[in-house]
């Protein structure tokens, strides 16, 4: 019998295709996941469920938060030949002579600033009444309707003077408790993470002790596996936010801004909230630059345009991607999701939640194979 010659072309062709189709079923597989989790949320409210829960048990959640971040610099002192007791020492001194700095000189240095903005608010109110009343006249109102919308701005930049002075007596009273509410769960944070430091590996291997044994392993090393998306997200944010701070500080510093810390912190603090983050911090360090001066608030303007273009655009895509694996227009689809269904916090939680997503189905098709039936069928 004679063979059939084989079109060795047109199976190249097919491998090609057969790959970029299991590509986007894979990419359609990640949407198909996080929005059955949006689903099964908004039935069974989990999300809420589970931040009541840590609410109540604060201290073990930053307790164990704090030992999770510290625990790698720990890991790589001890793969130095020092015992696991003297790295977590040195780690925590160091850890906690920064928490000092900070809390000695960082906020100290804000305090003042916020001081200094607050009785400096009634001229930048002024002048933003004058600027919306000079646009109001450049708009050609009739006379009524020009002294309505006047009064009706000065009405309510008034009341709301007088509604925050009146408020400030109970304000403090409910921030000083709960500052020392906070404190006291931060110290006891500090005790429960210095002690699961200690012997971090053997607190993981207790959690182990409730899984049957034959599942143990591959939970070990799924969860390792979403545990590392996890810190390479935590990472990523910290990286970001930093050199946003950083690059604020300077900027408004040269400039000569008021208040150049606090509204730096300000503009990296709230840009860790994809999309509207950036006109949450934005806008009134643009706004209080203008009422400051009109040169300086063009120059301000150009600032915090530059640095949340070259964040939005390259520095997050870039970083995200690396960190985190994922391809940038995955990250934008998941924000887009999780923003409509859960808002402010979906936005937050929505890259490392399809990292995770991610993380479990490359490890559930590498053990079940699940990419290589489906190409075979």
């Amino acid at each position: 019998m004679k063979k059939d010659n084989l079109d060795y072309k047109s199976i190249n062709e097919v491998t090609f295709y057969g790959k970029r189709i299991l590509k986007i079923l894979f990419f359609l597989l990640i949407i198909v996941g996080i929005y059955s989790i949006v689903l099964i949320n908004k039935e069974w409210k989990i999300i809420g469920f589970i931040l009541n829960i840590i609410k109540v048990i604060s201290p073990l959640f930053f307790g164990l938060l704090i030992a999770y971040l510290l625990n790698p610099l720990i890991v790589r002192m001890t793969r130095k030949k020092l015992s696991r007791g003297l790295s977590t020492s040195i780690v925590y001194i160091v850890f906690l002579i920064l928490l000092y700095l900070f809390g000695s000189y960082l906020i100290p240095s804000l305090g003042k600033e916020v001081n200094d903005l607050i009785k400096s608010l009634p001229s930048v109110i002024d002048s933003l009444n004058i600027y919306i009343n000079n646009i109001i006249n450049k708009l050609n109102f009739s006379e009524v309707t020009q002294k309505d919308l006047t009064l009706n701005i000065k009405t309510i930049l008034n009341d709301y003077l007088i509604n925050m002075t009146t408020n400030i007596p109970s304000q403090a009273i409910t921030f000083l408790s709960k500052f020392i509410s906070k404190m006291g769960t931060l110290l006891i944070s500090l005790i429960i993470s210095f002690y699961l430091l200690i012997d971090f590996d053997r607190a993981i291997e207790n959690v182990y002790l409730f899984i049957p044994k034959k599942y143990r392993k591959n939970t070990h090393i799924l969860l390792s596996n979403i545990s590392e998306q996890i810190f390479s997200y935590v990472k990523g944010t910290g990286l970001i936010t930093l050199v946003v701070f950083i690059v604020s500080f300077l900027s408004f510093s040269i400039t000569g801004l008021r208040g150049a810390l606090f509204l730096a912190l300000w503009n990296a603090i709230t840009n860790i909230i994809p999309y509207v983050g950036p006109y949450i911090g934005g806008i009134p360090i643009i706004l209080f630059a203008f009422t400051t001066d009109y040169r300086m608030g063009i120059i301000i303007l150009i600032i915090v345009i530059l640095i949340q273009l070259i964040e939005s655009y390259i520095l997050h895509p870039i970083v995200m991607s690396k960190t985190m694996k994922l391809h940038p227009v995955t990250i934008i689809i998941s924000l887009i999701i999780f923003g409509h269904y859960f808002g402010i916090i979906g936005m937050l939680i929505a890259t490392p939640v399809t990292a995770i997503i991610k993380t479990i189905w490359l490890f559930l098709d590498e053990k079940y194979r699940i990419t290589e039936k489906i190409s075979k069928e």
